[in-house]
């Protein structure tokens, strides 16, 4: 944005000691938001126009910088703080009272900004445009951006308990959220395995994101029983409709195995991308392994393959690569074996276990360890932007902060990127 007031609270060459107005301004001149602007006075239409609409949008995004928890934390902290009210772009109003007298007013009211909550959520059209062109930002000044894709779906609790009794909406109650369970199965240092259950209400976030940068790519935001399966296919065959050339980049995509899925799979392959997705043992038979075809190849679930000889003896066999032209993995012995014949197995003969890079090669375990990226940002989530204890009812207004929380996600890194220094992009404070 260029309507702001232009401050130079520190010199340009102490980027790593900046305080929290420069890091505020540095974030409002990164963002893309002349649209939103513009949609926000239509909105307002003829209405009272006592606080500018730029001051109140910059004001909202000082809230994520500053982290404030609610919107009257921020509000006192613009009633005690000129330098962060003229940066934001608010004038000291001074209002004659029916009695003669004056009142001096400095930052809005808890109504008014509640208004302007209201109004945002009718710009979901503005924002989404503005997470795009910040995305396409990144793809156009990030080497290898968007190489290697990650995804994960996020709890997100309502601030409500449950659904509200009360059929007509007020703005105080939960009327979108749902409930749901979700076990995790961990593994102790002795190999004992565990289960976790973990249930929540309110949301779920399904997050697309870049795993060199940990920068977001595509999200959406669903009731907590959302299925991750099939608002994961819905994100990739948006931006195989909308952006086209963001697949093309693509070379790898990285997900736990709860995207384990035929579907998802068929679906990358088709663009050309390479799943490194972990399974779930899906076999109701009890085996622990099965006959390649008809030859003297078995196979387990998590595809490690296996050579038996007339005896009945197992000998584990060596992963040598992907062959492209056959659509097939190529398996020897290992060399201490003297035997140099090598055998094929076609990815067509189960799709979730046979993947262009083997399961149980060292290549697999190396790109998958890239999937850790999406844990972090989940945690920037609640640490930094506070969605672990947050006061956001309503599924409209959750995508609406979580969409603001990506721009300054995004905009801090522009910032950074724009000034040359492209180390620490996602941290809030380097």
């Amino acid at each position: 944005m260029n309507i702001i007031p232009q401050m130079s609270l520190f010199g340009e060459d102490e980027f790593k000691d900046l305080g929290d107005l420069e890091r505020l301004q540095m974030v409002l001149s990164a963002l893309p938001d002349g649209e939103l602007i513009r949609k926000l006075y239509r909105i307002r239409g003829k209405g009272r126009n006592d606080w500018p609409c730029e001051a109140m949008w910059n004001s909202f995004i000082a809230s994520f910088l500053f982290e404030h928890p609610t919107t009257e934390a921020l509000l006192r902290e613009l009633r005690r703080n000129s330098q962060l009210r003229k940066l934001c772009g608010f004038e000291t109003k001074c209002v004659r009272q029916k009695d003669g007298s004056y009142r001096v007013y400095t930052a809005p009211s808890a109504s008014a900004y509640s208004n302007f909550l209201e109004n945002l959520r009718g710009c979901r059209k503005e924002l989404s445009e503005m997470f795009r062109c910040m995305v396409e930002y990144m793809y156009e000044h990030l080497e290898h951006f968007g190489e290697y894709l990650m995804v994960d779906g996020k709890a997100i609790q309502s601030y409500a308990k449950g659904i509200s009794r009360k059929k007509k909406e007020d703005g105080r109650g939960e009327h979108d959220g749902d409930w749901c369970r979700k076990t995790y199965t961990t593994t102790g240092r002795n190999g004992e395995k565990a289960a976790k259950s973990v249930k929540w209400f309110g949301f779920r976030l399904h997050l697309i994101a870049d795993a060199t940068w940990e920068m977001p790519v595509a999200f959406e935001v669903t009731k907590a029983s959302g299925s991750e399966k099939t608002e994961t296919k819905k994100l990739l065959e948006t931006m195989k409709k909308e952006n086209p050339e963001q697949l093309k980049e693509c070379r790898y995509f990285l997900g736990d195995k709860g995207y384990d899925s035929t579907k998802i799979i068929k679906c990358l392959e088709g663009e050309g991308i390479c799943p490194i997705i972990d399974i779930c043992n899906q076999w109701k038979d009890g085996e622990e392994t099965h006959q390649y075809r008809d030859s003297s190849l078995v196979y387990d679930y998590r595809g490690s393959v296996w050579y038996v000889d007339e005896k009945g003896k197992k000998q584990k066999m060596s992963y040598k690569g992907y062959d492209k032209r056959t659509e097939s993995l190529r398996y020897g012995f290992p060399p201490q074996i003297k035997d140099h014949r090598i055998f094929r197995i076609k990815c067509e003969e189960d799709r979730r276990i046979f993947t262009p890079v083997a399961r149980d090669s060292k290549k697999w375990k190396r790109l998958y360890k890239k999937r850790s990226g999406i844990e972090r940002i989940n945690g920037r989530l609640d640490r930094d932007y506070k969605f672990e204890r947050h006061t956001i009812r309503g599924i409209g207004k959750m995508k609406m902060f979580l969409t603001v929380t990506f721009l300054v996600y995004m905009g801090l890194a522009k910032a950074k990127i724009e000034r040359g220094r492209k180390e620490h992009l996602c941290r809030m404070y380097a």
